[in-house]
C-alpha cells in the first residue's frame, strides 16, 4: 500500500483492504510503501478495522511523505523472509505509480518480483478514469511486468479487481 502524499485520500480504503486481506486470507502479508517500506501484517491482524489501523499507522513513518516505490520494492526483495512471501503469490501493489526517484530502480525490482511471484496486480486510483494511460516513465517501463494495471480508487473497486483478477486467473 503506497502511503505517500499523492495517495492520500485513498491510503485508508486501501488499508481496509489489506486489513480485509489479512484476517480472510490463508497467507497473506502487508506492507506499506513511501520512501521506506513497513511491515503492517501483524497491526492488520487485529479483529476490529479500526484498531488496526491505528496500529498499523502507528508504524509508518513515512505517512504522507514522499514516493521511492523503487527503493521500498527493492528492501523488500533484500529481506529474504520478505521475498520469500512474494514466491509462488498473487501481488497486489495500491499505488499511483508517481515515483520520485529514477525508474532504474522500480525497474530492477519489478523485473525481480516478476520473477517470484504468481501475478503482479497493480491498482492505481488513477486508472478510475477511462482516458488514464500510464504517464511516469518508471510505470510505462514496468508495464510488461505487470499482469493487470486496474482501478484502486476506492476500497469497492480495489476489491472487485483483487477478486475479479483471481477468479480470472482460476478460470485459466
Amino acid at each position: 500500500v503506497d502511503v505517500s502524499g499523492s495517495m492520500k485520500a485513498q491510503t485508508d480504503g486501501a488499508l481496509r483492504i489489506a486489513h480485509a486481506l489479512v484476517r480472510v486470507a490463508e497467507r497473506a502479508e502487508a506492507f506499506t510503501l513511501g520512501t521506506r517500506l513497513t511491515r503492517v501484517t501483524r497491526a492488520l491482524a487485529h479483529r476490529a478495522p479500526e484498531a488496526a489501523l491505528a496500529r498499523a499507522a502507528g508504524l509508518v513513518a513515512d505517512w504522507d511523505g514522499g514516493t521511492r516505490l523503487g527503493d521500498a520494492l527493492q528492501v523488500f526483495l533484500a529481506v529474504p523472509r520478505f521475498a520469500a512471501h512474494a514466491r509462488g503469490a498473487l501481488v497486489v501493489i495500491l499505488s499511483d505509480g508517481l515515483e520520485r526517484g529514477g525508474p532504474e530502480a522500480l525497474i530492477a525490482a519489478m523485473t525481480r518480483l516478476r520473477g517470484l511471484a504468481w501475478g503482479v496486480l497493480w491498482l492505481t486510483p488513477l486508472a478510475a478514469d477511462p482516458a488514464y494511460r500510464p504517464e511516469t516513465g518508471a510505470l510505462r517501463a514496468i508495464l510488461p511486468m505487470i499482469d493487470r494495471l486496474g482501478g484502486g480508487a476506492s476500497a469497492p473497486d480495489a476489491a472487485a479487481e483483487v477478486l475479479g483478477f483471481a477468479k480470472r486467473a482460476g478460470a485459466a
